[in-house]
C-alpha cells in the first residue's frame, strides 16, 4: 500500500500485546490498489508500542501517556490523518483482505456518510468468547441484511474525512474509562440525516474476551457505557436510564432480542444459543449492573 494515502486507518490501542501483531498484519495485506496510511494510537503500558515501531515501522505510531479511552484516542487519529476516507478497527480485530476495496467501493456508489460492515466471531472455539460475542455484536452478525443504519461499530467503519470535520469521539467523563463513543457519534449523524451502511460483505472478526472474569468485566463495562451514551443523547432505551429500578428486567429483555435476531437471520444458531444461554444470561447480568451502576451516578 504506497502512494498518497487515499484512506487513513485508524487503530487505537491499549495493552493489546497479545492481538496487536495479527491485527496489523491483516490491515497491511490488502487488496487496495490506491495509497493508505495505517495510524497507531497507543497508550499501553505492556509493550505494545514496541511490537509496533520493531514490526511495522511503516504505521505511524501516535504514543499516548497514560491509560487513554478509545474515543479520546481515535480523536488523535482522525486529527492526524491525510486521506480522504477515515476507517476504524481496533486491535482486538482481524480484517478481511478485502477489507478496505469493499470499503472505498461501497462509498464511491452513494453520498454515505459512513461504509461498514459485519463482524464475525474470532473465537468460535471458546465458550466464553461466543457469548461476548453473541452480547456484543449481535446486531451486526455476517448473517445480517445489507441496510441502513444508525449505529455501526468502529470495529468496522469507514467514514467520509468531510463527515469527521468538527465533530470527536466522545472520551467518556473524566477520570472513567468508558466505551459507547461510536454509539454517540453516529446517532449525533443519523439525527442529522447522514446516511450509514450496512453492508454483511464487508468483513471483520473480534478476538473476544475467553477468560470469565474479563468477559464479566467486558459485559459491566459495556452496561455502564451504554448507560452514558443515553446520558448524552436522546438513544431509545432512556427508561432504563430514568427508572434504574427496571434493571432487574434488562437481561431477558436483551436475550430475547439476540433470540429474536438469530431466529431471523441464523435459524441454524439455535442449538448453540441454547449451550451457551448460562454464560450468555451470566453476561447480561453483568451488563445490567454496569448501566444501573452509571444510571445511579449523578
Amino acid at each position: 500500500m504506497t502512494g498518497a494515502p487515499l484512506i487513513s486507518v485508524v487503530i487505537p490501542s491499549y495493552n493489546a500485546q497479545a492481538t496487536i501483531r495479527r491485527c496489523l498484519e491483516s490491515v497491511f495485506d490488502q487488496n487496495l490498489d490506491a495509497g493508505c496510511e495505517v495510524i497507531v494510537v497507543d497508550s499501553s503500558d505492556d509493550g505494545t508500542d514496541q511490537i509496533v515501531r520493531q514490526a511495522f515501522p511503516q504505521a505511524r505510531l501516535l504514543r499516548l501517556e497514560g491509560r487513554t479511552s478509545s474515543g479520546a484516542a481515535r480523536n488523535h487519529g482522525v486529527g492526524s490523518a491525510k486521506g480522504a476516507y477515515i476507517a476504524l478497527t481496533d486491535a482486538d480485530c482481524l480484517v478481511a483482505k478485502d477489507w478496505l476495496f469493499r470499503l472505498y467501493h461501497r462509498h464511491q456508489e452513494a453520498d454515505y456518510a459512513a461504509v461498514g460492515g459485519s463482524i464475525g466471531n474470532g473465537t468460535p472455539g471458546s465458550p466464553v468468547g461466543s457469548a461476548d460475542y453473541l452480547l456484543e455484536f449481535s446486531e451486526f452478525l455476517p448473517q445480517s441484511p445489507e441496510r441502513l443504519v444508525a449505529n455501526i461499530p468502529t470495529s468496522n467503519i469507514c467514514y467520509r474525512s468531510s463527515v469527521l470535520a468538527g465533530v470527536r469521539f466522545d472520551g467518556g467523563p473524566q477520570g472513567v474509562y468508558l466505551t459507547s463513543d461510536d454509539r454517540i457519534l453516529n446517532w449525533e449523524l443519523f439525527r442529522r440525516g447522514a446516511r450509514l451502511l450496512f453492508d454483511p460483505a464487508i468483513q471483520v472478526a473480534h478476538l473476544n474476551r475467553t477468560r470469565l472474569g474479563a468477559f464479566l468485566s467486558h459485559q459491566y463495562l459495556l452496561g455502564r457505557s451504554s448507560c452514558w451514551a443515553r446520558k448524552r443523547t436522546d438513544l431509545p432505551g432512556r427508561i432504563f436510564l430514568d427508572y434504574p429500578f427496571l434493571g432487574p428486567a434488562i437481561p431477558s429483555l436483551r436475550i430475547a432480542r439476540i433470540v429474536a435476531r438469530l431466529s431471523r437471520i441464523d435459524r441454524r444458531a439455535a442449538p448453540r444459543f441454547l449451550a451457551l444461554s448460562p454464560l450468555i444470561f451470566l453476561g447480561a447480568t453483568a451488563w445490567s449492573a454496569g448501566f444501573v451502576r452509571e444510571a445511579l451516578r449523578r
